[in-house]
């Protein structure tokens, strides 16, 4: 509980002296019938005391709910008494105050929203991750107690409307693409040729890939079928495709140094760098609508997410999250 003022405690502990004295007093001077309405009353009420007995309340803090307002009172003889059904709907949506006999608070809250740590376990991802992605795409968000919490109906909106974050069930039928088809640089090693030559290749019409996980993968069937199609192209089966000598040439300091960066976006030429393409090619791409950019000012830069489709696994480095 946040530390009352002197004015706070004050106005407290003057609510703790009437109830207390005045409301064995007011009972003895009722009539039968009187007493006979306050009892059914109390059937729908309780007193402050016992409200605060089933949160494990001092009587201080029990008031200082009631001051809050946090749910309905009604006066019945004049003592003040709390509203059941109010009370427990006060609870169920609400996560600070626990009940002494364990029932779990916020249960209609639950069941319409998100904590932002509900988030993360769903997405196998950290709280900042999630944090950085609620703001980056300015998801709605409301506060409980201090805490963030999302509604369930715009959080599946979001999800609806992206690819790269996936949830168990998504990841588990993600594996199960992966496993019908190739990475682009998988693809590359398979025919021994350089990416650039595999992007000319993607970037027919008859051959796009698709993507999983927002990243961009051919099906195995589609390649076979392209494969026979074809007698230009040979698998490599024993020497070293001409991908991996490529990646040998290139891995040089700056390559090295921009894989190990945190950076969200490049520059073209240090995204050809990146993936072993020239930056002309680069330009092709965005333009053919392969590559996800965006602009600052009068320059082109690449975001990172896009670059990772073309990387090779051993640039693992690079294809961390960004936090």
């Amino acid at each position: 509980m946040s530390r009352m003022s002197f004015e706070e405690k004050t106005l407290s502990d003057i609510l703790i002296f009437i109830f207390s004295f005045c409301y064995p007093l007011i009972r003895s001077n009722l009539s039968e019938t009187e007493v006979t309405e306050m009892n059914k009353t109390e059937k729908t009420t309780m007193s402050v005391r016992e409200m605060g007995q089933i949160l494990g309340l001092s009587k201080t803090e029990s008031y200082w709910l009631v001051h809050k307002q946090c749910f309905e009172t009604t006066l019945v003889q004049g003592v003040m008494r709390v509203n059941v059904k109010s009370f427990e709907h006060w609870y169920a949506n609400q996560i600070k105050h626990k009940k002494v006999d364990g029932t779990p608070p916020g249960e209609e809250l639950r069941s319409y929203s998100y904590s932002v740590q509900e988030i993360a376990d769903l997405l196998g991802v950290s709280d900042d991750v999630v944090y950085a992605f609620l703001k980056r795409d300015h998801i709605e968000t409301f506060d409980v107690d201090t805490w963030m919490r999302i509604r369930k109906d715009i959080f599946e909106a979001w999800y609806k409307s992206q690819r790269k974050y996936r949830t168990k069930a998504d990841r588990e039928r993600d594996a199960e693409l992966e496993a019908a088809s190739m990475t682009m640089p998988q693809m590359a090693r398979l025919l021994g040729i350089t990416r650039n030559e595999v992007y000319s290749i993607i970037g027919r019409k008859k051959n796009q890939g698709i993507v999983v996980a927002d990243r961009k993968r051919i099906s195995l069937e589609s390649f076979e079928n392209w494969y026979q199609s074809q007698e230009r192209y040979q698998k490599v089966t024993k020497k070293t495709s001409g991908l991996q000598n490529d990646l040998e040439k290139v891995d040089d300091s700056e390559r090295t140094a921009l894989l190990s960066s945190d950076r969200t976006s490049f520059t073209a030429r240090e995204a050809a760098l990146l993936i072993g393409v020239s930056q002309r090619d680069i330009y092709r791409m965005i333009e053919d609508e392969l590559l996800d950019s965006f602009t600052v000012g009068k320059m082109i830069r690449i975001r990172r997410s896009a670059l990772e489709w073309w990387l090779s696994p051993q640039d693992a480095t690079f294809q961390k999250e960004v936090r």
